[in-house]
């Protein structure tokens, strides 16, 4: 059975726009990550080969994605990324988001 990390395992990281990112647990092909924003950062517009579904814990920001017109996001509301789409995000007020990955984002995992 393959381990499962739970926050307490992995340190937070603060990514270079500013925000707090914890992966809060994986395992198999799945992931889970908590993003903590302050008001006025904005995630650049980028693009990964990962499915992505997120939920808005709290806050406000403008949720962008290729090819759509934005979207206000508030507490409550959810998205859902395709693999390779171009999205960011504009935050609005501190904003706390869950995101899912498939598979999971090697990329988020300590060394």
């Amino acid at each position: 059975m393959q381990k499962i990390a739970h926050i307490q395992d992995l340190e937070p990281f603060i990514t270079p726009e500013g925000a707090e990112r914890r992966v809060l647990a994986y395992g198999g092909s799945l992931m889970a990550v908590e993003f903590s924003f302050a008001a006025g950062i904005s995630a650049p517009m980028h693009k990964h080969p990962h499915e992505q579904i997120g939920y808005v814990v709290e806050g406000e920001l403008d949720f962008l994605m290729e090819g759509k017109d934005p979207v206000r996001l508030h507490k409550g509301d959810s998205y859902y990324v395709p693999p390779e789409t171009m999205h960011g995000v504009k935050i609005l007020s501190k904003t706390i988001l869950l995101d899912c990955f498939t598979p999971l984002r090697k990329d988020f995992l300590p060394q």
